[in-house]
């Protein structure tokens, strides 16, 4: 089996190759879904993420939804790694990462979290980057929120190597829709 970082670095390539105009109309798809969900369930407090190289581009989604709240992390600590939460107006921080500029969260005030990675299987775990920020927030997020890991369809394989720190979000969402995987299917 490859190891985390050969499969950090196959994903990254895998994801960057994509053509840009397959990862904007991926994108916008992913955009659609998510608005449809929300609008669903009426969750109008979505805790997001700005696109970083050729991750899936959340944009649109938020542009077309300016009455709802969207939160965004803040890297506040590297070790331990920890986020802060909080709504625009973005500035670039860490490692080019566009970031609120005023995070007051720990834990983000949403109903929905959309989870980033570079890989991601059907027991609802993902390779990140390697820091554990995201891994350490699933760890100490309030069981009523919504986790769905969020990725291109490219992105997905059976499984991801997992170890002891590493933990699933209930959901993938992708260009082609939400696929559940938790039992009671939230």
């Amino acid at each position: 089996m490859e190891t985390k970082a050969e499969l950090r670095a196959h994903y990254m390539a895998l994801r960057g190759a994509l053509p840009a105009p397959e990862r904007e109309a991926s994108s916008t798809a992913i955009a659609g879904h998510l608005g449809r969900f929300c609008r669903d369930r009426r969750f109008t407090r979505i805790g997001a993420f700005w696109p970083f190289g050729a991750e899936v581009d959340l944009r649109p989604a938020v542009a077309a939804h300016p009455d709802w709240l969207w939160f965004f992390p803040r890297v506040a600590s590297t070790q331990p790694p920890r986020l802060a939460w909080g709504t625009e107006p973005l500035e670039k921080g860490h490692w080019g990462l566009m970031e609120p500029a005023l995070a007051q969260h720990f834990l983000p005030p949403v109903q929905l979290l959309l989870v980033p990675g570079l890989a991601f299987d059907e027991d609802g775990y993902r390779l990140g980057y390697g820091r554990g920020f995201f891994d350490a927030l699933l760890a100490r997020l309030p069981e009523d929120v919504v986790t769905l890991g969020t990725g291109f369809e490219a992105q997905m394989r059976q499984i991801v190597p997992v170890e002891p720190h590493d933990w699933p979000v209930q959901g993938l969402l992708s260009e082609r829709g939400i696929r559940w995987l938790t039992a009671d299917g939230r």
